[in-house]
């Protein structure tokens, strides 16, 4: 990345500069995945955009596409801009008490071929099995991939702001975090997508469960008292989703027996292996289909694009960290990703936690992976060297302020894993004075 373009809270000053002394075509004083790309199209087209966002970055989309949306067009094309952030999944879909004649319909695994599907999945006589394709978001890190694009397009891009309407052109704005910043910024048009929610909100679980070793080939997908569950694949845990219900511990004694029934292996789960749950609100509108919905109608109205120049120039969009010399398909991403581990070895770096910083970076794992080789006689080879490469990566191009914004930009919403490489807060700050004072850029 040219560090002239880079997001760096070093030149955060300059981005107050250029926020208080220029007129904006457009501004938000929130952001989402949506404002972020609407200012990431809109600056490619040559207008002026600003994101002066209260608070740190956090997306509150859900992070899977289901197989009703996964196959829309321009979901489809903006998948392909993020591949690494937005990945297929395949789902064993189990139906109990399904008749025989419905497990001869199209689509249906018959029972003798489940094992190849999954030889730890263990079926009942009335258990139908299908496949399920759809798409599961690093939700955080997309937000973070397309302010970062943004930037380096142009974009004047600020976390940790307050924000005061004070006309329909002019914005009174002061940094949370140094109170010597207050100024106006001056703009043609304040944007909001506020008012685009579509429809009311429930509630879900989000539960983690470490693997305990567990290996499954794909995600699973079945019903409990009615309840439709998901339970998802990841590196270091399995994330189970589902609708808030009125016991929850109950259900969730009651979700661990189903897992264990079924799933044939040498261990059970148990309530202890849950290792965080969190209730979320959810609704329609938080979908990534509804979101790109909006962000077309907005385009159409503040730029006139059609959708099917839309189409095209989604195509085109400049992502930074999605550099993989045209690869998009899943097998692609894992060869690429493989080839980048080859490349890291000598540094020591443990193949989880490499593979989750190049899931996280993307193609910017390069750049990381250099750092690395350069630091390696300073801090030898393995975990040390690359919690600190990681946390030099943050600081220099992700506009990362607090220690809190250093915890996010790992580990999103899940609980941290060692093989996050996430360090302790009095190091984070040691290292943050260090590279202010020059002594590592």
């Amino acid at each position: 990345m040219d560090a002239s373009l880079s997001f760096s809270l070093l030149k955060r000053d300059n981005f107050h500069e250029l926020a208080a002394n220029q007129q904006f075509d457009f501004v938000f004083t929130s952001v989402g995945v949506r404002e972020a790309l609407f200012v990431l199209f809109a600056i490619t087209q040559g207008y002026k955009c600003a994101i002066l966002n209260n608070g740190d970055f956090c997306e509150s989309l859900h992070p899977i596409v289901d197989t009703a949306d996964r196959d829309n067009a321009f979901l489809l094309a903006f998948r392909n801009q993020f591949p690494h952030l937005i990945l297929p999944d395949e789902y064993l879909n189990i139906k109990r008490n399904t008749s025989k004649w419905k497990k001869l319909l199209p689509g249906t695994v018959r029972d003798k071929d489940v094992a190849k599907y999954e030889s730890a999945l263990q079926i009942e006589n009335g258990d139908a099995v299908s496949i399920d394709k759809e798409f599961k978001i690093s939700t955080n890190r997309l937000l973070i991939s397309i302010l970062k694009s943004a930037v380096q397009q142009g974009a004047v891009v600020l976390n940790h702001m307050q924000c005061e309407r004070k006309s329909k052109n002019q914005i009174s704005v002061s940094d949370q975090l140094n109170d010597q910043k207050n100024y106006l910024v001056n703009c043609k048009t304040i944007l909001d997508f506020s008012h685009e929610q579509k429809s009311e909100s429930r509630e879900e679980i989000h539960l983690y469960l470490q693997k305990k070793g567990l290996f499954l080939k794909r995600s699973l997908k079945f019903a409990l008292d009615g309840v439709l569950i998901r339970m998802i694949r990841y590196q270091d845990y399995f994330l189970l989703i589902y609708e808030s219900q009125d016991d929850n511990k109950r259900f969730a004694q009651k979700l661990i027996d189903e897992i264990n029934r079924l799933i044939n292996w040498d261990l059970e789960f148990c309530l202890d292996d849950i290792v965080d749950s969190k209730l979320l609100a959810c609704s329609e509108s938080n979908s990534l289909k509804n979101q790109l919905e909006d962000v077309a109608k907005f385009l159409k109205t503040n730029l006139s694009l059609s959708s099917s120049q839309l189409n095209q120039q989604m195509k085109e969009l400049p992502v930074i960290d999605s550099n993989f010399e045209g690869r998009i398909e899943i097998q692609q991403i894992i060869e690429f990703g493989d080839y980048r581990f080859d490349e890291a070895k000598q540094t020591g770096v443990n193949p989880t936690s490499f593979k989750n910083m190049f899931y996280r970076y993307g193609s910017e794992i390069e750049e990381l992976t250099e750092k690395a080789y350069e630091l390696r006689p300073r801090f030898g080879p393995g975990d040390d060297l690359w919690t600190y490469v990681q946390v030099w990566y943050l600081y220099h191009y992700e506009m990362t302020c607090t220690y809190e914004d250093y915890v996010s930009r790992i580990k999103e919403g899940k609980p941290a894993m060692n093989s996050d490489l996430i360090d302790n807060e009095d190091s984070f700050l040691k290292y943050l004075a260090e590279f202010k004072g020059g002594d590592v850029v």
